[in-house]
């Protein structure tokens, strides 16, 4: 098994304002004017310099309003996505069973059917269930309500759901 180590990046006023396509000066107004939305988002290097973590980064594509800045959301938005995606992807692939979720912390474990007459009954119903949602258009209502749940979740509402969809 590959453990895979992250460090943390951080960003100074000049890379926020490069990235959101802003002054610096922007950045520094809107850490002013929106301390406690930020409060913990930041911190003041040696040399008292404001250095920013992803947090406060993604944080402040929210509160500034550019181009750049919705852009960087909507990609910021897919990048998580598939991480979770990834994330859970792996947690299938690595049977274990008594695997706890990296994501969401809660036990999981993999399970067996003996042959026999009913073996096949899980796979049997689930696909009869899948159909029927699939004829239903349920699948659709299903992915505009987790799409809206997440976007909602992020503070994020100027994405068109109908086109990531279709």
């Amino acid at each position: 098994m590959s453990e895979t180590i992250t460090i943390a990046k951080f960003y100074s006023n000049r890379e926020i304002a490069e990235i959101l396509g802003c002054a610096p000066e922007t950045v520094r107004q809107v850490k002013s004017r929106k301390a406690e939305q930020l409060e913990g988002l930041w911190s003041q290097d040696g040399s008292s310099e404001t250095v920013w973590t992803q947090e406060g980064l993604e944080k402040l594509s929210e509160l500034i309003n550019t181009e750049k800045s919705q852009e960087f959301r909507s990609s910021a938005l897919a990048r998580r996505t598939q991480e979770a995606i990834a994330v859970d992807r792996a947690e299938i692939s690595y049977q274990n069973n008594d695997q706890v979720s990296t994501r969401t912390g809660t036990e999981t474990a993999a399970y067996t059917i003996n042959e026999g007459r009913y073996s096949q009954l899980p796979e049997n119903i689930g696909e009869a269930i899948a159909g029927q949602m699939i004829n239903d258009g349920a699948l659709v209502r299903v992915d505009k309500a987790v799409v809206n749940g997440l976007l909602r979740g992020l503070n994020i509402g100027d994405i068109d759901v109908e086109a990531l969809l279709s």
